[in-house]
């Protein structure tokens, strides 16, 4: 087929936007990159349960950073300048050296846990946002490939399915992707040149 390439670890002909993962030892459809986290590549079947995740960790992520706070905000009153930035910074050190109660730290080691996980997944999820609303994979971003931009929300539902807006609020609900994985409709050239100048 057209734009088809030669996998040379499966020894195939793959589609276009197919690519091999080492690690699975498989080509993967719109393969965006392998996650460590889930121990799979994610690709054009469960891309969008990807975004939910980090979407949905994100909100709990800040909502139990939150739920601390004013726990580590009255503990953090205890002490001069140095005792609150070793306790938000090394919580474990502290209880070492015998400056905080295991209760304290518990509570300072819990919201350190929390920020720094919320930190990282707000960040991929605005990395892979950015990535859907251009219609692109983590490769093509490299690449600087920009062919398969439809506009934000044909982009969004090449990912999310046809009823993308109701695919953000829970996994459960059908939402059937356009095209079969193997074919995907190129922006024209037009839109190519314009979505080249237009920054998101």
């Amino acid at each position: 087929g057209q734009g088809w390439d030669y996998c040379y670890a499966c020894q195939t002909h793959v589609p276009p936007r197919c690519n091999h993962c080492f690690t699975c030892n498989v080509c993967v459809l719109r393969r965006d990159h392998h996650c460590l986290l889930l121990g799979q590549c994610l690709g054009y079947q469960n891309y969008r349960y990807f975004l939910c995740l980090l979407l949905y960790g994100s909100v709990a992520l800040l909502y139990s950073s939150l739920l601390n706070a004013h726990v580590v905000w009255m503990l953090l009153e205890e002490g001069g300048l140095a005792h609150r930035i070793l306790l938000l910074l090394l919580p474990w050190l502290m209880l070492l050296m015998g400056q905080v109660s295991f209760v304290t730290f518990v509570y300072a080691f819990v919201t350190d846990i929390c920020v720094v996980g919320f930190l990282f997944c707000i960040s991929f999820l605005l990395f892979h946002s950015l990535l859907a609303l251009r219609g692109q994979t983590t490769k093509e971003w490299f690449e600087g490939n920009r062919r398969y931009h439809l506009g934000w929300r044909n982009n969004l539902r090449q990912i999310m399915g046809n009823r993308w807006l109701l695919a953000f609020l829970t996994p459960f609900i059908t939402s059937s992707l356009p095209g079969d994985g193997i074919t995907f409709q190129t922006s024209s050239p037009k839109t190519e040149v314009l979505s080249r100048t237009r920054s998101y």
